[in-house]
Parts: structure tokens; C-alpha cells; sequence
């Protein structure tokens, strides 16, 4: 009799080995795509990067184009899930007393979303765009949109309800964006070089004082 236990035992070691390849691959090419850029990067200088044969990249991933959507989606997708837990947590959880407190709050997370680690290549990922195909199909899946979509939805109704003074609440979430994120980007040189607490603090108490001057209830 077989003994089936057995045989089937070294299966769940190779699955495992499979994905930590995977994954091996996927950090790699995050490094070359960020350090050299999406249009110059080739699949020979990944592979190398990884440590492994350009026929084991294809094994795992089929082609440069399917390997750059994995890329974008790993760097983009999961901001989705956390941008919407800091908004909730944050500015949609506003108690009427000290608005600018909370934005302040909800602003110090949104920077330092953005300047986490995966924050140079998310910035090469937009700059890139124009240069390579792939990487615009890729894009094409990702709604980049969304954050602002869920800030303006909590401006509408805190201008509802009195708190704020806003008209036009998706403008006012990009200059939010703008205040926030893009001085938060000139100061890190796009990710590039690290900004520390007082530096991500002074940031976003500049945007949040000049944000609730244009639209704090008059």
C-alpha cells in the first residue's frame, strides 16, 4: 500500500519555496524599475538583480508586461484599503470640537502614507507613464482618483452640516492633496530623502493652518 501521507508531504515545501521566489522577483524588479526607471529597465537586469534565471522570471511571470502590472499593483493597490481607514479614522470621526486638530491629525498619516517605502517607486510609476505602454495599461486598472473621491465626500458633508465652509468639495480635496502630499513631496525630493517628524509636522501644520483659512466656517 502507498502511503499517501507521505508522498504528498514535500508538496506544501515547494509551494512555499514558489512563493518566496515570486516574491523575490517582485522585490527585485521593484528596485530596478525605481532605481533605473520602466522604460530602460530589462528583464535581463531583474533577473540578475534577483538572483535568478531569465526563464525562472518567465516561469513565475509570463512576460515583462504582466511582471510590470504586478509591480504597479503591489506599489498602488493597497494604498486603496489604508487611505480609507485613515479618512474614517480621521476626519469622518469628527465630534464638532476641534476640526483642525483632526485634520491635522488625518494629515500627519496621509504624508506619511505617502512617504513610506514604496513611496520613490510609486512616484517613478507616474513619471514613467508617458514612457512605456506597459506601464500605462497597468495604470489603467488603478483608480488613482479614489483618495480624493473619499476626502471630498467627508468635505461635502462637513460643509452639510456646517463645519466648513465648501463649494466645490473635490476642488477642495485637491488642494488638500496639493497642500499635503505635493509640499510633502518637494520637501522629500519625491520620496528620495527621508523626512522626519518635524519635518512631515511643519508640513502638514502649514497646509491644515492655510486650508482652514480658505474654507474653516466664517
Amino acid at each position: 500500500m502507498v502511503d499517501t501521507q507521505e508522498t504528498t508531504r514535500p508538496r506544501p515545501r515547494r509551494m512555499h519555496g514558489r512563493r518566496d521566489r515570486r516574491a523575490q522577483i517582485l522585490q527585485a524588479a521593484a528596485t530596478v524599475f525605481t532605481r533605473d526607471g520602466f522604460a530602460r529597465a530589462s528583464v535581463d537586469t531583474i533577473a540578475a538583480e534577483a538572483k535568478v534565471a531569465k526563464q525562472t522570471l518567465y516561469n513565475h511571470f509570463g512576460d515583462r508586461e504582466s511582471l510590470v502590472a504586478e509591480v504597479v499593483a503591489a506599489a498602488m493597490d493597497p494604498l486603496a484599503s489604508q487611505f480609507d481607514t485613515l479618512v474614517h479614522e480621521t476626519i469622518a470621526a469628527h465630534d464638532g470640537t476641534d476640526l483642525p486638530a483632526q485634520f491635522r491629525d488625518f494629515g500627519r498619516r496621509w504624508v506619511r502614507l505617502m512617504l513610506c517605502d514604496t513611496a520613490a517607486l510609486r512616484w517613478r510609476i507616474l513619471a514613467d507613464a508617458a514612457l512605456d505602454e506597459s506601464l500605462r495599461r497597468a495604470l489603467r486598472g488603478i483608480d488613482r482618483d479614489a483618495g480624493v473621491r473619499a476626502v471630498a465626500e467627508q468635505l461635502a458633508l462637513l460643509g452639510r452640516a456646517g463645519h466648513l465652509d465648501v463649494g466645490d468639495a473635490e476642488a477642495a480635496a485637491r488642494q488638500l492633496r496639493a497642500l499635503l502630499v505635493g509640499e510633502a513631496q518637494l520637501e522629500s525630493m519625491l520620496g528620495q530623502v527621508a523626512l522626519d517628524e518635524a519635518g512631515i509636522d511643519a508640513v502638514v501644520e502649514r497646509g491644515i493652518s492655510m486650508f482652514m483659512r480658505a474654507y474653516g466656517r466664517r
